[in-house]
């Protein structure tokens, strides 16, 4: 202990804080006055400049993580300078505030009124936009030739666009049709192309096989070459 207390006595002397002491100490590792002085001198030149710049940096960077720490909270609990925030008044609100009941009455009963028909022209602006729209995709879904029952499928308010609903009915009905003609050819009932002749009076048919109509060259019967 007698030797710590000269380290502090010659870092008082030397301008350096006596907290240092035991740093010193057990960095040159003294154990008698013997070179002292310039022990002290090589802390103070070499180390103490380090060591004051590190708790600097560790001292800065504790207040910064101790300021954001209470502004976290402050700004959690609605608090500043730990006192609760009053809400400033709208300016509606203030300017309101000052007029007579009577006309403060007024007053809201008109913007009541306003904020109301806001509302209607709104929703208006909303239908007309939801008719241009039902016309457009009524337009598009009869040149895609689907089932009109399927027109209720299309949602003009969706985010996927009427061209893309359409091309999705367009691909169900594909696969559909397609179904049918697996499910006729599975069952041998599938008649690629039939053709089912039309009806014909007595008339027509004595005319047709005496050659005496147009009837005749009905496109319906082929050919059988037999001509002379």
């Amino acid at each position: 202990m007698k030797i710590l207390a000269t380290i502090k006595a010659a870092l008082k002397k030397a301008g350096i804080p006596e907290k240092y002491a035991g740093k010193v100490q057990k960095l040159f590792n003294i154990e008698s006055e013997e070179n002292l002085e310039t022990y002290i001198a090589l802390f103070k030149e070499n180390i103490l400049p380090d060591i004051e710049e590190a708790e600097g940096s560790a001292k800065t960077a504790a207040e910064a993580a101790a300021k954001k720490a209470i502004e976290d909270y402050e700004k959690q609990h609605g608090l500043k300078d730990g006192k609760a925030i009053e809400e400033p008044k709208k300016k509606e609100d203030a300017e309101t505030d000052d007029l007579p009941p009577a006309v403060k009455a007024l007053v809201d009963a008109q913007s009541k009124q306003i904020a109301e028909l806001t509302g209607v022209v709104n929703k208006l602006a909303n239908s007309v936009t939801t008719s241009q729209k039902q016309a457009s995709a009524s337009a598009l879904f009869k040149e895609a030739k689907l089932p009109e029952k399927w027109l209720s499928r299309i949602d003009v308010n969706s985010e996927k666009s009427v061209e893309d609903q359409i091309k999705e009915l367009k691909e169900e009905w594909a696969e559909l049709r397609q179904s049918v003609i697996d499910d006729q050819v599975e069952t041998g009932n599938y008649r690629p192309n039939q053709y089912t002749p039309k009806e014909r009076t007595e008339k027509e048919w004595a005319d047709f096989m005496n050659g005496e109509s147009d009837t005749s060259k009905d496109s319906s019967v082929a050919s059988l070459n037999l001509d002379d």
